[in-house]
């Protein structure tokens, strides 16, 4: 991957129960050519134009081209914003995944690559 090249994942958020009081699955995907790191380092919430957030210092390790990380769980009574820093041997980008109330949505599209339906977001 050259250095002008955008690191391209998305974050698709899927409608699962685990037995943990969570609904949504939130995975990485990583659609780049190369492997690369991830540190999940916030995640906001905003519920009635107020926002919170949590300071997280998560880390995934050598995430191949075309797979998938289960980077976190929630409700999705709120809207969320995810915080990414995704590492590379010599740079590094930091991506921002917004979703909407989520579970407002139903009938939800196939992800790609997932194999889940899913709501799922571009990183810019």
């Amino acid at each position: 991957m050259e250095n002008n090249e955008r690191i391209r994942c998305r974050v698709a958020a899927c409608r699962e129960a685990m037995n943990d009081g969570k609904v949504w699955s939130f995975y990485l995907i990583n659609d780049s050519e190369v492997v690369f790191d991830v540190v999940l380092e916030d995640i906001s919430y905003e519920w009635g134009g107020i926002p919170s957030s949590e300071k997280l210092d998560v880390c995934f390790t050598n995430l191949s081209p075309n797979a998938h990380a289960l980077i976190w769980r929630d409700d999705g009574e709120l809207r969320i914003d995810i915080l990414l820093q995704v590492r590379l041997s010599d740079r590094q980008e930091c991506l921002r995944f917004e979703f909407p109330k989520l579970y407002r949505k139903k009938n939800l599209p196939l992800v790609q690559s997932l194999g889940k339906s899913g709501w799922q977001e571009f990183g810019h």
